[in-house]
């Protein structure tokens, strides 16, 4: 379930899901899924060579995501938890992907993973 989504720019969100899960006897792991899809674009790589290599490899989109979780939460006490864990989310996370170059080096950091992962299919350089 959807808790929020949070705005961070002109074109990208943080979307906040609720994957609170039943733990134990009477209590639960609290768990968020915070996310947002960045499209890559073309500006974001030194050359259209990058950029053309990192949509075969990646698509048109990579994925930042963080997992906010509390286990053994009595029942009683989920709501205000999982409050708790968005709201230190927001706190701490909201000013570093609102910044402006969050974006770009972001898909650039995910493109050379998935670079050294996979050098062999590494389009050739012409």
């Amino acid at each position: 379930m959807i808790i929020e989504s949070i705005p961070l720019s002109s074109h990208l969100s943080i979307t906040l899901v609720d994957q609170t899960r039943h733990y134990f006897g009477g209590y639960y792991h609290v768990k968020v899924l915070a996310y947002c899809d960045i499209p890559l674009e073309q500006n974001y790589f030194e050359n259209g060579e990058d950029f053309g290599d990192a949509v075969a490899k990646m698509g048109t989109s990579v994925r930042f995501e963080r997992v906010l979780e509390k286990m053994a939460v009595p029942e009683s006490a989920i709501a205000s938890i999982r409050s708790q864990l968005t709201q230190d989310f927001r706190k701490t996370a909201t000013a570093y992907l609102s910044a402006e170059e969050f974006a770009p080096r972001f898909v650039r950091s995910e493109y050379q993973k998935c670079v050294k992962k996979n050098p062999h299919i590494r389009s050739p350089r012409a």
